[in-house]
């Protein structure tokens, strides 16, 4: 094994720990610039925790391709097939943890996962130090009290992440019906003005709760929700790049390159080719 890449597996314990009912960590590791990678694992009995430290990978969540910046984690469920891999132009760094336990229905109602997985997007480097410290926990061994610890520590960063991702009361409304809303005219041109009106607020008072829940600004939301779009239509269809931004409302193809490039890393042709669609126009 070289050193860019490392695998910690603990052994199973019989059920008569409570705490390890709760979380329990069953295998973690890292890949650094995991160059040409592409995991398919079919067993789906364990929930996987992927932090991405730099670059760029992509996971399938629900059928779907979702992007994966630095600094964004990923959460895939027990059950289904976990498919994942490294971006072509920037290989992304991974931390990653595999575990059991109750903590994972609790991640799904509190995350409110109807699906197979999702993205951890807002302030999840504050819990990357507790999720390294899982690795060198078990790097010293896998006894039982270092399995204990490092199942704690794992704990934590989750809680931590769940918190930071969660939204509440009339706030959570507000920011909904403006998601909605842009979800609704992903291949419109959409004012600030037009969203506040649908969201019932104050422009100024909006940009402050959706920024609070989703880390970013409304216009900067709708903008990863286009690339999104972009990225599927990409790779689903066989419609030019140039058609492609002009349904997404970009007033050139140069304008939605550009904007594209800024978003994944690569251009729209690169990323259909990378990620096997060999037209690209």
């Amino acid at each position: 094994m070289d050193k860019n890449t490392r695998v910690l597996v603990t052994p199973a314990s019989d059920g008569d720990i409570p705490f390890l009912r709760n979380i329990e960590v069953r295998l973690a590791g890292y890949f650094n610039r995991a160059e040409g990678q592409y995991m398919e694992q079919e067993d789906g009995s364990c929930c996987l925790l992927l932090f991405c430290t730099e670059g760029q990978g992509f996971a399938e969540i629900d059928g779907r391709v979702t992007l994966v910046n630095s600094g964004e984690a990923v959460l895939l469920l027990p059950g289904d097939t976990h498919v994942y891999g490294a971006g072509a132009e920037h290989p992304w760094s991974i931390l990653w943890v595999s575990f059991t336990g109750q903590m994972v229905d609790f991640l799904r109602e509190k995350l409110e996962i109807s699906g197979s997985g999702t993205i951890l997007r807002r302030n999840t480097r504050e819990s990357l130090p507790l999720l390294e410290q899982v690795l060198s926990i078990l790097a010293e061994g896998q006894d039982l009290m270092r399995l204990l610890e490092a199942s704690a520590c794992l704990q934590l960063a989750l809680c931590r992440m769940t918190a930071q991702n969660l939204c509440y009361g009339a706030q959570r409304r507000h920011v909904e019906r403006a998601r909605e809303y842009l979800l609704a005219h992903i291949e419109q041109e959409t004012s600030l003005e037009e969203l506040s009106a649908a969201a019932g607020v104050s422009k100024f008072y909006l940009i402050r709760i959706f920024k609070a829940h989703f880390g970013t600004s409304p216009m900067e939301y709708l903008r990863g929700v286009r690339m999104q779009r972009a990225c599927d239509l990409l790779l689903e269809t066989d419609l030019p790049v140039k058609e492609i931004g002009r349904q997404l409302s970009y007033s050139s193809a140069y304008h939605f390159a550009q904007c594209f490039r800024q978003y994944a890393g690569c251009s729209p042709s690169v990323f259909r080719k990378s990620m096997g669609k060999g037209r690209g126009r």
